[in-house]
């Protein structure tokens, strides 16, 4: 996810935020130890293999900016959700994805599968790379036109889970996508549900990813099949 810092709070926005916050914190708060203990197993069994490290090179190198409200999924959601949007090309015979907002997804992407997709995103840091576009949510319909009607799947995570916010990804997954038939994932908390299955038609999957640095869980909506997502995260308990 990544912030368009021309975003105005509104009250609305704050309480909603706050109440989901307060919900979560307080489990989150009263497994800690456990988490910490599982997330640091987890690290030590993935970063080693022979003696040959193992880590995501995205998350190696690109740090949260707090200033765009950057939150990276860990590795194994990351290698999850990737696995996901293969089977949704399977599915649909099309490898044309956009990522919204998704950068550490479509980074995480052999450079191969990265030529049939495109990255948009508000951080210019990436700005030289082949498949970046510069996107701003407050201006939902500012796509170029050589990008409307072209993609099989647009995988959505906005900096911000207020309904606002999700009508203007939605008006521009809308010009993205190819057809009513083509595939949406995204990634938002629970109380979402409703919103993601009016704006995409989408449902919550048995996994949940892991985001380390967010305070609050979110769950994965898609409108298509997935053995991938069918099992629980071992990262969650």
């Amino acid at each position: 996810m990544s912030l368009s810092p021309h975003h105005e709070d509104s009250a609305v926005f704050l309480n909603e935020l706050k109440d989901i916050s307060t919900t979560y914190s307080a489990s989150r708060n009263q497994n800690t130890r456990t988490c910490n203990a599982k997330r640091q197993t987890s690290r030590e069994s993935e970063s080693s293999v022979s003696g040959i490290l193992l880590k995501n090179e995205f998350l190696r190198q690109n740090h949260e900016k707090r200033d765009l409200n950057q939150y990276w999924y860990s590795k194994m959601t990351i290698d999850t959700l990737c696995d996901a949007v293969r089977e949704s090309a399977l599915i649909s015979g099309g490898n044309r994805v956009a990522f919204l907002s998704t950068p550490s997804l479509f980074f995480s992407l052999s450079r191969e599968e990265r030529e049939s997709c495109a990255l948009f995103d508000f951080d210019t840091s990436w700005g030289t790379c082949s498949g970046y576009y510069h996107y701003d949510y407050n201006d939902p319909e500012n796509i170029q036109e050589s990008c409307r009607g072209q993609f099989d799947l647009v995988v959505i995570d906005p900096p911000f889970i207020s309904q606002c916010v999700w009508k203007q990804y939605a008006i521009t997954t809308k010009l993205l996508l190819k057809g009513n038939a083509s595939h949406v994932m995204t990634t938002t908390v629970d109380e979402n549900a409703v919103l993601m299955a009016a704006l995409f038609d989408c449902k919550p999957t048995l996994f949940r990813p892991s985001i380390p640095h967010l305070v609050y869980q979110y769950s994965v909506f898609v409108n298509f099949p997935s053995s991938a997502l069918a099992q629980k995260n071992p990262e969650l308990k």
